[in-house]
């Protein structure tokens, strides 16, 4: 779609259309994931150790794997399947724990560079590149993970699908530990709308585009829409949505049982925090059925 009309001049409707309020769930301009200029940010936003944008910072991770490792309890080579593993930071610190570890993940780069640390260290640790929507395993993990919000970020019927191939992939009385927001994620707010020129070199283009960031809520639903989209020179537009679903914690234990599951557990956090009301996090520790 381009903002400039075959007459060279800007097409005000559509500049009012991409303002508007999406339908829930509402597709964008393809998945930014598997685009290797964003790929590549992703990566570095996932080792930066000083923010926690990409992944959370490497001393929270290590002490979430300790923690749940010492929870389990399981033997020594126990099968472990990371979902929407980036680089692997959490597959790592599995492994060093003693677990057979998986690992999935839709982005090229964060696959490449798992792999790359795995052949230098000699971690015997199997990374995929494919979108784990796509997995058709059949009782095969002892533990799988799905950690930093990755549920949330799914449409009502994907996430009932992948909990199901989740549940099939695992084995009897195998475990689910994963991580959902609540509403007091979303207590410092940024502006509902805002407009930047983004130079050289951002995130979402190497190419200098105009950005309008997008906010928009959907109070029935419990869901959150963070919108980017993309002006470029030559009059070019792209979206980018990246849906947040929040739950309580009433709301999550139930889609657990819905879903063929046991909530073994919960806190504020995958380090074994007691679960507070006012947690921006909710850690569960679930077990198949």
């Amino acid at each position: 779609m381009t903002l400039i009309s075959p007459k060279g001049l800007i097409d005000f409707s559509l500049l009012e259309k991409i303002t508007k309020k999406p339908k829930l769930f509402a597709k964008d301009d393809g998945n930014f994931w598997q685009d290797p200029y964003v790929s590549e940010h992703l990566l570095n936003a996932h080792l930066d150790d000083e923010s926690d944008q990409g992944s959370r910072k490497y001393q929270d991770i290590l002490q979430s794997v300790l923690w749940l490792s010492e929870y389990l309890k399981l033997p020594e080579d126990s099968k472990l399947l990371d979902l929407g593993c980036g680089p692997g930071l959490y597959s790592e610190n599995f492994y060093g724990q003693g677990f057979a570890v998986t690992g999935i993940d839709f982005s090229q780069s964060s696959i490449d560079y798992a792999k790359e640390q795995a052949e230098e260290f000699n971690y015997r640790i199997k990374y995929i590149c494919k979108d784990y929507m796509e997995m058709d395993y059949k009782e095969e993990f002892d533990v799988i993970t799905l950690i930093y919000g990755d549920l949330c970020v799914l449409s009502h019927d994907d996430r009932s699908l992948l909990l199901q191939k989740v549940k099939k992939a695992l084995k009897p009385r195998g475990y689910l530990i994963f991580d959902v927001f609540t509403k007091h994620y979303f207590e410092n707010e940024e502006p509902d709308q805002s407009w930047y020129i983004s130079k050289e070199d951002g995130f979402w283009s190497e190419e200098e585009h105009l950005l309008l960031q997008s906010h928009y809520k959907y109070k029935k639903d419990k869901v959150r829409l963070d919108k980017y989209t993309l002006i470029l020179k030559n009059g070019e537009i792209r979206t980018h949505n990246i849906w947040k679903h929040y739950f309580s914690l009433e709301r999550a234990i139930s889609m657990i049982k819905e879903s063929g599951f046991s909530v073994k557990d919960y806190w504020s956090d995958l380090q074994g925090e007691p679960f507070e009301e006012n947690s921006p996090w909710i850690g569960f520790v679930a077990q198949k059925t």
